[in-house]
């Protein structure tokens, strides 16, 4: 997860929390995951726009890591595309931390991806979690704690 909150991301939040009557000044704004190691990045926001993609996943160190509070249920989210540029408006609809190897085929069927098994989830994922932890130069291990996010989409820009 990366990005900023430019003046391009704010004007988007502004003009979508007066419209949808949003009363809180809190959002975050980032893509779904660092564009360096998920090249498809873009793809997945094509997955949103379709209504197949309607949750997330983050190991929870990665929110250590970049000093990012961890999301909640109701927490509005300004989700970026690779050009760091506003694409939706989100907001979290449930939370669960569990081990990586614990995630279970129903999350995988909302983040909508590939063939939307646990199988293919859990490779792509897998691929992607390493490549994080090689960055920053930690094991990885099958029970690192992962935030799996469900959402709903509030609107597109």
């Amino acid at each position: 997860m990366i990005g900023k909150k430019t003046a391009e991301v704010r004007a988007f939040w502004e003009r979508q929390r007066t419209a949808l009557g949003i009363d809180t000044e809190l959002y975050h704004a980032s893509t779904f995951a660092d564009v360096r190691f998920a090249t498809y990045h873009d793809e997945l926001l094509g997955l949103v726009a379709a209504g197949k993609k309607r949750a997330t996943a983050h190991m929870q160190l990665d929110f250590e890591r970049n000093n990012i509070r961890q999301r909640g249920v109701g927490d509005y989210w300004v989700v970026l595309n690779s050009a760091f540029e506003p694409r939706f408006l989100i907001r979290i609809t449930d939370v669960d931390v569990r081990p990586f190897n614990q995630v279970e085929q129903s999350f995988a069927e909302r983040e909508g991806e590939g063939d939307k098994s646990l199988a293919y989830w859990a490779r792509v994922h897998r691929e992607y979690f390493e490549q994080q932890c090689a960055e920053w130069g930690v094991l990885w291990s099958e029970s690192r704690p992962t935030v799996c996010e469900g959402f709903e989409v509030l609107a597109t820009a």
